[in-house]
């Protein structure tokens, strides 16, 4: 918290005296002097005076604090560095740093009383005051050793819990889980103990402001399943742009990664519904190619024989048609839920072409006075925020088909515009932390299209997310969004 002042330099007069004789002895009086600016604010304990400006102020100026019953007298010359106490002066660009933690009852007060008295050229008394603001705001980081992990393999969890506020934060507590199918070895901790059954690391001592706390778990990796039910919807771009050799490559690999039990699980994990945008019968629109339907062994040849009737159209195509018939149509499963992973992979070979308004029937509309790429975009939102997603588990990804490097607008727009979470990335490599990010992966090479498809349903369907998060965080902590932090794994 920062309070900045210009504070006038005042001959002491009688009432001033009065005023601080709680505080000081005595201090002559003199005329009004020149202006200088002081700014007070705290950091990590620490009370940081700055002089932003105006006449300098003698070292040997004396330095009250007033906090609830205490009472500090100090000296500016004790509190700077080196180099500002080569001229004897508290000039420009110069602080005075009081230690605030040798005081740690100042916290339960709303602001620290600064006074400022003067003697030299003449003197003076200056006033402020810097609001505490306890802050706790604690943080967690997540990070395993080796970053790729391997089955029967020890690994190394690091969960390092970090003090961002500016008081000592105690009796913090942090879940960790390890997920079912890893054996558990031990741990070590700087501080506290950590209960594997549980989960819990508790019992952590205080921790200062700029310090941290650090837990390692160590455990055997074994086969995990993920727990969330994911619902994957794929959109596939129709279009007559996509030429007949194409569609088949395409066509053929995204059947054979399905019918790869190794890839794609049987085990009722994934909903899989393929919508289809492009043109026919004179009208363009979208329509639901493979209706929303859990894979097992069961559905699986009904789900491959659909999908090898996946075709395309001639004319072009909307995406935004696509986005918000795959919205509806995933909302309206049966077993949809906010809490179900969700997976959007839309597959196409250039940006959109046409518009879709938000009206129920997936046909095209007039562009008059309308942008193509913000009605994808919004169609795109649309989605997002009827899946209510989160960027800690779900994502929206894209895989564009023979774009050439020529292309490179369209591929960026992807990049940095559509893809969810953003930031974006060009894949593979795939991103492997939390917060998630939605990836643009090209099939340039379609001979090998089989392969890039194995490596994005892999990625996408056999993972699992391990997480710490916080659970009792201290006084006050109110940026929430760092209380919880990730890895992801593949197996």
């Amino acid at each position: 918290v920062e309070l900045t002042a210009t504070l006038l330099l005042l001959g002491l007069t009688v009432i001033a005296f009065v005023s601080i004789t709680y505080f000081f002895l005595s201090s002559p009086q003199a005329s009004p002097g020149p202006i200088t600016t002081i700014t007070g604010k705290l950091v990590y304990n620490n009370l940081i005076l700055d002089h932003m400006g105006g006449e300098p102020i003698s070292l040997a100026a004396t330095i009250g604090l007033s906090f609830g019953s205490t009472n500090v007298q100090i000296q500016a010359y004790d509190y700077v560095n080196a180099k500002a106490k080569e001229d004897g002066l508290w000039g420009f660009g110069e602080q005075v740093i009081y230690p605030m933690y040798e005081h740690p009852e100042y916290v339960e007060v709303s602001q620290i009383d600064v006074m400022i008295i003067n003697s030299e050229p003449a003197s003076s008394i200056m006033f402020c005051s810097v609001l505490t603001d306890p802050l706790a705001d604690l943080s967690v980081e997540l990070t395993i050793d080796p970053e790729i992990p391997r089955v029967n393999q020890p690994l190394k969890f690091i969960i390092t819990l970090r003090n961002n506020g500016n008081i000592n934060v105690s009796d913090a507590k942090l879940r960790f889980c390890l997920p079912d199918g890893f054996a558990f070895i031990g741990y070590s901790a700087t501080s506290g103990t950590y209960d594997n059954s549980t989960g819990v690391w508790g019992s952590v001592a205080a921790i200062q402001p700029g310090g941290a706390a650090i837990l390692n778990v160590t455990a055997i990796v074994g086969r995990a399943e993920p727990e969330e039910l994911t619902q994957l919807v794929i959109l596939f771009d129709g279009s007559a742009s996509l030429q007949p050799n194409d569609l088949k490559k395409i066509r053929a690999a995204l059947v054979s990664t399905v019918a790869n039990e190794s890839v794609f699980p049987r085990n009722g994990a994934v909903e899989l519904s393929v919508i289809v945008f492009g043109s026919s019968g004179g009208r363009t629109f979208a329509w639901v190619l493979l209706s929303p339907t859990v894979v097992t062994n069961e559905t699986i040849d009904p789900v491959l024989a659909t999908l090898n009737t996946m075709d395309r159209n001639p004319g072009s195509a909307a995406t935004s048609c696509g986005f918000l018939c795959a919205a509806d149509t995933v909302y309206a499963s049966s077993i949809f839920s906010p809490e179900n992973r969700h997976v959007v992979l839309l597959m196409t070979d250039g940006k959109a072409a046409m518009i879709c308004d938000n009206d129920g029937d997936y046909l095209t509309d007039p562009p008059e006075g309308k942008d193509i790429w913000n009605s994808t975009k919004m169609a795109r939102d649309y989605l997002i925020d009827l899946f209510q997603m989160d960027e800690m588990q779900d994502e929206l990804d894209v895989i564009t088909i023979k774009m050439s490097d020529d292309e490179q607008q369209r591929l960026l727009w992807f990049k940095n515009v559509l893809v969810y979470p953003q930031p974006g990335y060009f894949a593979p490599p795939f991103w492997t932390e939390l917060p998630l990010r939605g990836f643009v992966a090209n099939a340039s090479n379609l001979d090998e299209c089989s392969f890039l498809f194995n490596s994005i349903f892999y990625n996408l369907l056999n993972r699992i997310t391990i997480t710490a998060d916080i659970i009792q965080a201290g006084v006050t902590d109110p940026k929430v969004v760092n209380n919880i932090d990730g890895v992801v794994i593949m197996l």
